[in-house]
C-alpha cells in the first residue's frame, strides 16, 4: 500500500540491500507531506537504534530528490515469511514453531526497552532464514503507516493480528504486540487463524469479543502448558495479558522444556468471552457494520473537515427502514400469548391462598383504578459456579466480590490413599454465588493450620450468564491458582 520493495546495490560498501521507498506524495496538503516526512525519519533513525539478532538492520534512511520518494534501505535477507510458508501448507512440528515465537518476542523485547512498539506484527514481517532463525521486519515504520493513511476504505493494520484495543482506536502500548504475537503462535501451532471469519467485520467482532477455541481442542498432541500461554498472550483486556514480550518468550522455553511455565503462578485466566463453538449473536442483530471501524481517511484538500475516530463497537441503532410485516407481528404476539397461558397453567398456587380462591377465578373490579407505574425489572444477576479442590485435612474457603464478603465455608478432605508413612487426603466443594453483572474483583482465600494462601483474578460478567472458576490448592507446595473454564 505503500511504495515498493527493491533489491539494490549499494556501490558505497559494494553490498546487496533491500530499499523500501516509499510514495511521497501521501498529505493532503504540503504542510501535512512535510510533517509526514519529518515522523518517518524520526521513527526510522529510532527503529535503526536497534541491534538485535532478531529484527533486520537499517542501514540508511532519506528522501530521494528527483522522484521525491522516501527511502528506507535495510539488510537484503535470504529467506521467506512465514506468510509465504504458511500460504504454501507448511506446517511447523510445534517445538519448532513455540521456538519462533520464543524467538521473536526475545527481539520485541529489545525494540519495547528501547522505546519502540510495532503495532503491525504478522507471518508477513517475520522472515524466516535459512538457518531457521526468525528476524522481524519494518520495525518503527508500523507506527508511521497507521498515523496516515493513504485512500478512503482503507484502514492501517490486518485484521487477523489486530489487537482489541486497535480494532476499538485505543491507546496501544507493547501489550499489543504480544496479542499480535499471540495469534501468530496460534496460527504456527494449529495451522488455523485465532479469529478467521468470512468478512472483515467477523474477523473484528471476534477479535474484540470472542476467544477462538484452546490449541489442544485442535491439536492434542499439544502440550497442555500450550492453552495457558496462548490464552495469557491473546486475553481481551491488555491487563489480562504478559506485561512483557520477555514473559512470553520465558513460559514458551519453559514449555520446550518440559517444565511449569514460570509465569503461569501469579496470573489466573479471565473469564470466558462468547463461547467459541457459537457465532457472536450480536452480529446478526446489529449487522456487519455495527463491527466495521469507521475508516480514517484525509479529507480533501481545503475541505477542513475533522478526520472522524473510531468508535467502540456494539452500539444499539435504530433502523429508519425495514419494519416487521403485521402478519408477522401478530403471529408472534400470538405465540407469546400461547406461550404465557401454558407456563400460567403449570404454575403451582401458593399453599396459603383461600381454598375458594383455588376453586375459582375471582371477577375483576369494575371500579377505575389508577395503574401504579411498574418498575423498571433489575438485570439478572451472573452465576459463578466455583469448583475448589484441595489435599487438607480442614480448613476454611472465603471469598470477596470487590472487597465484600460473599462466601465462607469450611472444608474437610477424605483419605485418598493410605501410604506407609503418610495419608494423601483430598477434598472437593462446589458453590454457586450470584454475582451483579459488570466488570469486578474476586478475591479467594485458603486457609489451614496456621497457613494460609490468596489469589485476585478480574471478569466481566454479563446478566444471566453462568461462569465456572476451577480453585485449585497444591499438593505439595500448596500453591492456590485460579482458572476460568467454560
Amino acid at each position: 500500500m505503500m511504495g515498493v520493495v527493491y533489491e539494490a546495490r549499494d556501490p558505497s560498501l559494494g553490498r546487496t540491500i533491500a530499499l523500501k521507498t516509499i510514495s511521497a506524495a501521501l498529505g493532503p496538503s504540503p504542510a501535512d507531506q512535510e510533517a509526514f516526512e519529518r515522523r518517518f525519519a524520526a521513527e526510522a533513525r529510532i527503529a535503526a537504534q536497534l541491534s538485535h539478532p532478531g529484527i533486520v538492520v537499517v542501514h540508511d534512511v532519506g528522501r530521494d530528490e528527483p522522484s521525491g520518494l522516501l527511502f528506507i534501505a535495510l539488510e537484503r535477507l535470504p529467506g521467506e515469511t512465514l506468510a509465504t510458508l504458511m500460504a504454501r501448507g507448511v506446517r511447523f512440528p510445534w517445538r519448532e514453531g513455540l521456538r519462533i515465537v520464543a524467538d521473536v518476542a526475545e527481539a520485541l523485547q529489545h525494540a519495547h526497552e528501547h522505546g519502540v512498539i510495532h503495532r503491525d506484527i504478522k507471518p508477513a514481517n517475520i522472515m524466516l532464514l535459512p538457518s531457521g532463525q526468525p528476524k522481524v521486519m519494518d520495525f518503527g515504520l508500523a507506527k508511521v503507516e497507521s498515523a496516515h493513511l493513504t485512500a478512503a476504505g482503507q484502514f492501517f493494520g490486518t485484521p487477523l493480528y489486530m489487537s482489541p484495543e486497535q480494532v476499538l482506536s485505543q491507546k496501544v502500548d507493547a501489550r499489543s504486540d504480544v496479542f499480535a504475537l499471540g495469534s501468530v503462535a496460534y496460527a504456527l501451532l494449529t495451522g488455523r487463524q485465532a479469529f478467521e471469519g468470512e468478512s472483515v467485520a467477523r474477523i473484528l467482532a471476534r477479535v474484540v469479543h470472542q476467544d477462538p477455541l484452546p490449541p489442544t481442542r485442535l491439536d492434542p498432541t499439544l502440550p497442555p502448558d500450550v492453552d495457558d500461554l496462548i490464552a495469557h498472550a491473546l486475553a481481551k483486556s491488555p491487563d489480562d495479558r504478559y506485561r512483557q514480550a520477555r514473559h512470553l518468550a520465558e513460559d514458551a522455553e519453559d514449555v520446550l522444556a518440559g517444565v511449569a511455565p514460570r509465569h503461569r503462578a501469579g496470573w489466573t485466566p479471565p473469564p470466558p468471552t462468547l463461547p467459541p463453538e457459537k457465532e457472536p449473536t450480536l452480529i446478526a442483530a446489529l449487522g456487519p457494520a455495527a463491527f466495521m471501524p469507521t475508516i480514517t481517511v484525509a479529507p480533501a484538500p481545503g475541505s477542513g473537515e475533522a478526520v472522524p475516530p473510531l468508535p467502540p463497537p456494539l452500539v444499539p441503532r435504530r433502523r429508519s427502514a425495514g419494519r416487521l410485516p403485521s402478519r408477522t407481528i401478530a403471529l408472534v404476539a400470538a405465540l407469546g400469548l400461547a406461550l404465557a397461558g401454558l407456563v400460567w397453567s403449570r404454575l403451582p398456587l401458593p399453599a396459603s391462598l383461600p381454598a375458594a380462591s383455588r376453586a375459582a377465578p375471582v371477577a375483576p373490579s369494575t371500579a377505575p383504578t389508577t395503574p401504579e407505574p411498574t418498575p423498571a425489572p433489575s438485570p439478572a444477576p451472573a452465576r459463578v459456579v466455583v469448583d475448589f479442590q484441595h489435599p487438607l485435612e480442614s480448613g476454611r474457603l472465603r471469598v470477596w466480590l470487590d472487597g465484600e464478603e460473599l462466601l465462607v465455608e469450611r472444608v474437610r478432605g477424605d483419605v485418598t490413599r493410605n501410604l506407609v508413612l503418610f495419608k494423601l487426603r483430598g477434598g472437593v466443594i462446589t458453590e454457586v454465588l450470584d454475582v451483579s453483572p459488570g466488570r469486578h474483583r474476586l478475591r479467594v482465600e485458603v486457609t489451614w493450620a496456621e497457613e494460609s494462601r490468596s489469589a485476585e483474578t478480574m471478569g466481566r460478567f454479563d446478566p444471566g450468564q453462568t461462569y465456572r472458576l476451577e480453585v485449585r490448592l497444591g499438593r505439595i507446595r500448596k500453591d492456590l491458582s485460579l482458572r476460568w473454564t467454560r
